[in-house]
């Protein structure tokens, strides 16, 4: 799964999916590391969406997360209880794993947003591959 964002901004993707790694390593530990990104980052072909992805699977939460960067920059997206929602379930997980897609899913401001990439490719964010036929020699 995928996630529209609410801003169609390729650096607030890159954002959001950095605050999503660092809820595994905080800055503090990982300063010096140079993969910081959870997930990838798409932008439409037309400019008017952006989305990051794939979204699937468990999240690492280190017992030292910073929570609040994360929830501080989707805050536009979501609701004041859906944010307190969101802070308690990354505080119930620290020092275990969270599962990324099921905390979207259970946010309704941000699950109508989750769209996979065959709905993706439908509404036209890839472009289609170039086929070329060469003749053998």
């Amino acid at each position: 799964m995928n996630l529209i964002l609410s801003a169609p901004s390729i650096e607030y993707a890159q954002a959001v999916s950095h605050e999503l790694w660092m809820l595994a390593r905080p800055r503090e530990y990982s300063a010096t590391e140079t993969s910081q990104f959870y997930c990838g980052s798409f932008a439409h072909p037309d400019g008017t969406q952006v989305a990051i992805g794939p979204i699937d699977g468990t999240q690492r939460v280190h017992i030292n997360a910073h929570e609040i960067t994360f929830v501080d920059l989707i805050d536009a997206a979501i609701t004041a209880e859906e944010r307190q929602g969101i802070i308690d379930g990354i505080n119930a997980a620290k020092g275990t794993s969270i599962d990324i897609q099921a905390m979207i899913e259970g946010t309704p401001s941000l699950a109508g947003n989750l769209v996979t990439n065959e709905q993706m490719s439908t509404d036209g964010w890839f472009d289609d591959p170039i086929v070329i036929d060469v003749d053998p020699v």
